[in-house]
């Protein structure tokens, strides 16, 4: 099991980890992008996102892979992210790089699609290329959200950077995590049969000429990187 050699006992965010074994597994794909723009030649200093942060498997992973000039920015619920934040200044994991974590409410309209919205004012008024080196999008798994969110993250993504969308083969009717949550009550069968994160890779990248895909069609995550101009 994934983090056997760590002690997480006293910490509300981290310590649901070993709680859920079989989901909180760090993003391998994400994590190799990483050490790959870390690796010289092309090593530099980097800014990687992560949206969702699930029960902090890969963020903790990706925190302790970057260096001192890097920055980590996550995205999810304010009450997670102030759980996180609570855990990382309550232990000491080593941790060199810049942490910014933005939340949002659980208010049914909100979403992390406000914040990264927020930033891409931000990058146009310092007339930015581009903020983000890597995006690891796995959050509400709904064209909903997660269609708005690669738009946004198609701007905010520089050239040459990495996209990873996960769970596109997953969907809420078929969820044993989803089961009893209610999904009927926000959307229909077939949108909850659907596999809406394929849907939002299909609608927005697959045919997208600024962007070259690089997994194969048949993994359950979809890579893409922006294509330099």
């Amino acid at each position: 099991m994934f983090y056997d050699n760590h002690n997480f006992e006293g910490l509300k965010f981290f310590s649901e980890i070993k709680t859920h074994p079989t989901v909180a597994k760090p993003c391998e794909k994400f994590l190799d992008i990483i050490k790959q723009l870390k690796t010289p030649p092309t090593q530099r200093n980097i800014v990687v996102a992560e949206i969702g942060l699930g029960y902090g498997a890969t963020a903790l992973q990706v925190l302790k892979l970057l260096d001192a000039g890097d920055m980590y920015c996550g995205f999810d619920f304010e009450d997670k992210v102030k759980d996180l934040t609570d855990d990382l200044q309550a232990r000491d994991f080593g941790i060199k790089c810049q942490v910014v974590l933005s939340g949002n409410s659980r208010n049914q309209w909100d979403s992390y699609n406000w914040n990264l919205s927020e930033l891409i004012f931000r990058m146009r008024e310092q007339k930015l290329a581009g903020i983000f080196d890597a995006v690891y999008l796995d959050g509400a798994h709904t064209l909903l959200h997660d269609g708005l969110a690669v738009c946004l993250l198609k701007e905010l993504i520089k050239g040459g950077g990495y996209l990873i969308l996960d769970d596109l083969f997953w969907s809420y009717s078929t969820s044993t995590i989803e089961k009893g949550l209610g999904w009927d009550k926000f959307m229909s069968k077939e949108q909850a049969d659907d596999k809406q994160i394929f849907r939002v890779q299909e609608l927005f990248l697959t045919n997208d000429s600024n962007w070259e895909r690089l997994s194969s069609p048949k993994e359950w995550r979809g890579i893409f990187r922006k294509r330099l101009h």
